[in-house]
């Protein structure tokens, strides 16, 4: 049994994702799979609040820095909360700004639950040009209302 039945198999019940392309161009486009199980973290909101969750020790692992890196956001005034209760991270977004208070290149970086992606992707992230794994991401569903 080849790696991706094994892993189509352990998604049955654990939680990860596959992504794959059967789709191949010479010189374009080549064949790829990409897929894990049991992530450390799980990140999840609504609204204006978020929860970080450790799914297991490598994530227990993980907290301290993302409640660093959150605290550092609620001191530059992102967010208005943050706590930390055993193994979640929960921090909630400070009330935007009134429309029309800021000019139109600012509405995409007023305070949001992109504010956190980001932070989180800052925190994890390091340039391709140095060692590491190339595939190292934030894997899953976005909400429509996440981007409005």
């Amino acid at each position: 049994e080849g790696a991706i039945e094994r892993l189509v198999d352990l998604l049955d019940h654990k939680r990860g994702a596959l992504l794959t392309s059967g789709y191949e161009f010479p010189g374009r486009y080549a064949r790829w799979s990409l897929g894990f199980v049991n992530p450390p973290l799980e990140i999840s909101g609504t609204g204006s609040r978020c929860k970080i969750t450790a799914l297991n020790a490598r994530g227990q692992v993980l907290l301290e820095p993302v409640l660093e890196a959150m605290n550092r956001l609620k001191d530059s005034g992102v967010l208005s909360k943050v706590s930390l209760d055993e193994d979640v991270v929960e921090v909630e977004v400070v009330p935007p700004s009134e429309v029309g208070s800021f000019s139109e290149e600012e509405r995409s970086r007023q305070p949001s639950l992109f504010s956190v992606v980001r932070s989180l992707v800052d925190l994890f992230g390091y340039s391709s040009d140095e060692l590491g794994d190339l595939q190292l991401g934030l894997y899953g569903a976005f909400g429509y209302d996440l981007t409005f």
